[in-house]
């Protein structure tokens, strides 16, 4: 197997009772990647995630984990080699903060001092003072606060592989984009793989690296970056789960072309701050909605990494950038791992 892949689903399926739940999965999650499943509820996202470290076991086919099928090894230690975290995260409440996250390295027969000082390490990379948290109990955190120890403790051991089965569900609104926002800066900083569930498209989109939809027994309907998911889904039942929303997440993925742009030529632009070529389409959005001056469209400068001029951007830039990100493109959409 490549080395660029650290989990491989080749012809999975799992059948209960006769009913399949996932049927002839093929699909690859690229080292250091974050991947995330989304698709309606009974599609087969979450069984997929769970055979991964064998809380389901396949009916057939094979996953490997880098070049090891997940069949041939103990249970237990494979799930001691993957993170795992959940949606009600799973704290056990007769133990602290510290003894939560230092399950695993126990487990594993790591000294006291080694796990003290990873324990400090994790919770002050997701952000909780070991000082205040360490002694506290799980009823004792807010929702968010929990959540931040469950990855914690997933990622005790450095496990190459984590796994997320709708992490931050249950988290309110604000709790969660932030907690979605320090995730992705967590797992960039680390290099983790990520396999990720969620029902949530807007989530789907804002966190990945790729995106795997999913329709009934767990057929991949596409896969492909955010932005290629959202401005060209590739069959209906994309189109349907991207929905009504689709414009608004185009501006927060879609970035400023210098195509977009109008001539600078004579023509006035209005006053205020130049937006810089390469910005994200809601800013720039949010800049000519501010704007003020002589320009009678409204247009502001735009500028490139050295700050010379190099266009006018008006809200006519914006229709021509959203065209072109919903332009069939040459390249096929990517279905496939």
């Amino acid at each position: 197997m490549s080395t660029d892949v650290a989990i491989r689903f080749d012809a999975v399926r799992k059948e209960y009772a006769g009913a399949v739940a996932v049927d002839d999965l093929s699909l690859s999650v690229r080292r250091g990647e974050l991947l995330v499943l989304v698709g309606p509820s009974g599609c087969g996202k979450s069984t997929t995630l769970r055979m991964a470290n064998r809380l389901v076991e396949p009916s057939g086919g094979r996953i490997l984990l880098g070049d090891e099928d997940v069949t041939d090894v103990d249970p237990v230690a494979l799930r001691r080699r993957i993170g795992y975290v959940i949606q009600n995260v799973g704290l056990f409440p007769h133990r602290t903060v510290a003894q939560n996250v230092a399950t695993v390295p126990g487990l594993l027969g790591w000294d006291r001092r080694r796990t003290r000082e990873r324990v400090d390490e994790l919770l002050t990379l997701v952000g909780l003072d070991p000082a205040r948290y360490a002694a506290r109990w799980p009823h004792e955190l807010s929702g968010g606060e929990r959540q931040r120890v469950g990855v914690a403790r997933a990622l005790a051991t450095d496990p190459p592989v984590l796994l997320m089965d709708e992490p931050f569900g249950a988290v309110d609104p604000v709790g969660r984009a932030r907690l979605q926002h320090e995730f992705i800066r967590l797992q960039r900083d680390l290099g983790t793989t990520v396999m990720m569930v969620t029902h949530d498209i807007d989530e789907a989109v804002r966190m990945a690296d790729r995106v795997v939809v999913l329709s009934r027994g767990a057929h991949v309907e596409q896969l492909a970056s955010p932005l290629e998911v959202v401005a060209r889904p590739a069959s209906p039942a994309v189109a349907d789960l991207v929905g009504r929303g689709r414009t608004a997440r185009l501006l927060a993925l879609g970035r400023l072309e210098r195509s977009d742009l109008d001539d600078v030529a004579d023509a006035p632009v209005a006053a205020g701050a130049p937006v810089r070529l390469g910005s994200e389409l809601g800013d720039l959005v949010s800049a000519l909605t501010e704007t003020t001056g002589a320009a009678p469209d409204g247009a502001l400068p735009v500028v490139d990494d050295d700050g010379r001029t190099v266009g006018r951007a008006s809200a006519a830039t914006v229709v021509r950038a959203l065209r072109r990100l919903t332009a069939q493109d040459p390249e096929p959409a990517d279905r496939t791992a």
